[in-house]
């Protein structure tokens, strides 16, 4: 028998975990159809907060109540709010306007006072159950649950802006002093 030495060599294999955002846009110079964030999580969040928004308004119009035209203020000022991100995505604007703005935060702002302004309106809608008891109380039910909506679009949001800004911004001298 013959004893064969073969030399391997080891590859020494090193992974760092490093977190990326839900979505990261293509980068191009101008506006261009995109798809592909319709197919991440915080897309198929933003086509079901739209979905749900309708079936609030279907469920609360007319509004008898006021608590119902405050309901379907908020749930109308938040589909129209929705769609914009919608369209913002679709179109890529994003990367084809050179504004110096904080997409991720001014969309994360948004997305948080829609969740907390469709709290309320909730709560108020349960509170002034008038004419159609059936109808106030699905559209209220269809509130809660694109709140959910919302607060999860919140959550994905949030975390991809943590993701893309490692140092708070509010880490400078200013709160390292000590009175």
């Amino acid at each position: 028998m013959m004893a064969e030495t073969h030399s391997k060599s080891e590859v020494s294999t090193t992974t760092t975990t490093t977190t990326s955002p839900t979505y990261a846009a293509p980068k191009s110079s101008g506006i261009s159809l995109c798809l592909q964030y319709f197919k991440t999580g915080p897309g198929i969040v933003k086509l079901v907060e739209l979905l749900i928004g309708i079936l609030c308004m279907a469920c609360a119009a007319p509004a008898w109540t006021k608590g119902t035209h405050w309901f379907l203020f908020v749930v109308v000022t938040a589909f129209v709010s929705t769609a914009i991100w919608c369209f913002i995505y679709l179109l890529n604007l994003k990367s084809a306007i050179t504004l110096p703005i904080d997409w991720l935060l001014t969309e994360l702002l948004n997305t948080a006072i829609t969740t907390l302004l469709y709290l309320i309106a909730v709560i108020v809608q349960f509170c002034s159950i008038g004419v159609e008891p059936q109808r106030n109380i699905a559209a209220g039910v269809f509130g809660v649950f694109n709140m959910l909506t919302y607060a999860i679009g919140s959550f994905y949001l949030y975390r991809d802006w943590k993701d893309s800004h490692p140092h708070s911004s509010f880490s400078g001298p200013v709160l390292k002093r000590n009175p």
